[in-house]
């Protein structure tokens, strides 16, 4: 999966999510190595996110830098 797919994936699945699809969560993806930017309503949802990126093929790490 190249750089662009994976994105696309993470951001997909970040949108179908209950729990996350109404955060406005950017998704910067390098080689593998995702940062999640952008404000959330609370922690639950923060780790929700970094938890449903961590779970997509092809992802090496998440750093999570979602402010609540």
């Amino acid at each position: 999966m190249n750089t662009e797919e994976l994105t696309r994936s993470v951001t997909k699945a970040l949108v179908q999510d209950e729990r996350t699809k109404e955060a406005a969560i950017e998704v910067i993806n390098q080689n593998g190595i995702l940062t999640l930017k952008g404000h959330v309503k609370n922690d639950k949802i923060r780790k929700a996110a970094e938890n449903i990126a961590m779970q997509q093929p092809g992802v090496v790490s998440v750093i999570n830098e979602l402010r609540i």
